[in-house]
């Protein structure tokens, strides 16, 4: 019996497997690098956002508070009360009650009566 021969003539470009993984996975790789930097240009430019929102909150707070110093001032409150008819003086003695902490855990604060004397 002859042998016959029985190789496979290949007609086409012959590709290696191994650099066709590198070369998958280089791009795979090369690919991951560009969105973490288009992701970390976009959560910059979200922080910048949130820092100048911040800024603007801190200043509206302060002038706010500012704002809300000047008119309980005790002359501001005498004129509000003019101007709407209210006549108040200072409390009496009797009048006053006075918050003290404790310092005991759980306890919490203890009134005390100015006039009475009694906890």
């Amino acid at each position: 019996m002859a042998r016959r021969n029985r190789k496979k003539r290949m007609d086409g470009f012959m590709f290696p497997v191994p650099f066709a993984g590198f070369v998958v996975a280089a791009s795979t790789l090369a690919l991951g690098y560009v969105w973490l930097g288009c992701r970390c240009d976009s959560l910059g430019s979200d922080i910048r956002e949130l820092e100048k929102e911040s800024i603007a909150l801190n200043k509206a707070y302060l002038n706010e508070e500012y704002r809300w110093t000047r008119i309980k001032s005790p002359r501001n409150i005498e004129r509000a009360l003019a101007a709407h008819g209210i006549q108040m003086t200072w409390p009496r003695r009797d009048q006053v009650v006075r918050l003290y902490e404790t310092g005991e855990p759980g306890r919490g604060a203890v009134a005390e009566v100015a006039a009475l004397g009694r906890p």
